[in-house]
């Protein structure tokens, strides 16, 4: 009687483990648009422009400022690098917010970039590991590997690492 109540035991283990890796899987199926990246390395160039811009050329003279600056209106300067600057911010929360990737249950996602649209297979592992093989022609379908690190009803956030650097993207269902 103890071995048959362990056999159910771990059969009802196994079915549960089995049904929520279901679950898991299909809980991606859909379309999730981006809301937010975050990179360590991003948003520490971003500090550290703003606060070049911010200092550009007060400590110096006229004099100095012509030779390293070619201009002695530091202000009209800053502002142009503000502008600049500001530009490249908002580029870059575009594409951010402009990419949604949709998960068919056939294993097919399509990953729009502000308008461009990718092709690729989709696998997500048990071990938590996205892999989108990209099936554009002419390409040697290559395999890019994200970690999810969340995955629920509202959110999908994905870890893409590259040597030292990673980035986490942010994702909601699209509409929601």
């Amino acid at each position: 009687m103890a071995g048959a109540r362990k056999l159910t035991i771990v059969s009802l283990l196994f079915l549960l483990v089995a049904l929520f890796s279901c679950s898991h899987k299909k809980s991606i199926v859909g379309a999730w648009h981006s809301v937010k990246l975050e990179n360590p390395d991003i948003d520490s160039f971003y500090i550290k422009t703003q606060q070049y811009i911010d200092t550009i050329g007060k400590s110096n003279d006229p004099v100095i400022n012509m030779a390293l600056y070619g201009t002695t209106n530091i202000d009209s300067l800053r502002k142009e690098m503000q502008v600049r600057f500001d530009s490249t911010k908002a580029l870059q929360l575009r594409s951010i917010t402009n990419t949604v990737i949709t998960f068919k249950p056939n294993g097919l996602v399509y990953l729009s970039f502000n308008g461009n649209m990718d092709t690729s297979k989709w696998m997500l592992g048990a071990d938590n590991m996205l892999r989108l093989t990209d099936m554009s022609a002419g390409m040697q379908h290559d395999t890019i590997t994200w970690e999810v690190a969340e995955l629920t009803d509202t959110s999908l956030v994905v870890k893409m690492q590259k040597d030292s650097s990673f980035s986490k993207v942010t994702f909601h269902p699209d509409g929601k």
